[in-house]
């Protein structure tokens, strides 16, 4: 099995959504593994030196028996640009370091700053965000997402954004669309939805 990884937002010595993040390494480890030992991501962080100034990501790499944590200064990559990308046979339920084909895909970005991977004709995912849209005032989440992010289900649990059906071809019935990751809050750019590139 190839190694899971956890990308947790840390800003001035506070880590954002850890339970969020707690919820998918334990989801993952019982999946994977049959792991049902319970990680606190409170303790486990605890027992490590956690920069209290900047912005940071908090890489946790993991199996069944193994845990790697280091921390990565960040800086937002500005994304104003997607190129539709389409691969029918991509999966990416779990978070794992092994990305080759998602890298693969993203060199087909040409003069775009990431790619938007649809699958089956469904949008799912770029790069490495989720995808919400928005219509009028009513923000929704592609329901075929490759990798049900920990952001995505904080949104969805307080009702800011929904699930749905989107196809290739409903893109442009949006207004506007926004990425979303641990790092990408949801007061990120909201950009037209004519930068998307078919």
């Amino acid at each position: 099995m190839s190694l899971l990884i956890e990308s947790i937002k840390l800003l001035d010595g506070t880590f954002y959504n850890l339970s969020h993040h707690e919820q998918r390494m334990n989801r993952s480890l019982k999946s994977l593994c049959g792991v049902h030992d319970h990680v606190d991501l409170e303790v486990l962080l605890s027992k490590v030196d956690v920069p209290t100034q900047g912005l940071f990501k908090c890489r946790i790499v993991y199996d069944d028996t193994s845990r790697e944590i280091e921390f990565q200064p960040y800086q937002y990559k500005k994304i104003q640009s997607l190129r539709v990308v389409e691969h029918d046979r991509i999966h990416y339920e779990f978070k794992y370091t092994d990305r080759k084909l998602i890298n693969r895909l993203y060199e087909l970005r040409k003069d775009c700053d990431d790619i938007l991977i649809v699958r089956r004709g469904f949008v799912t995912d770029s790069s490495y965000s989720n995808i919400v849209f928005r219509k009028n005032n009513h923000w929704v989440t592609p329901w075929s997402a490759l990798l049900k992010g920990t952001q995505r289900q904080k949104l969805l649990d307080q009702n800011i954004i929904q699930e749905d059906d989107i196809r290739l071809e409903d893109i442009r019935t949006f207004q506007s669309f926004k990425l979303i990751n641990a790092m990408f809050e949801f007061d990120g750019d909201e950009i037209d939805v004519s930068n998307i590139v078919f």
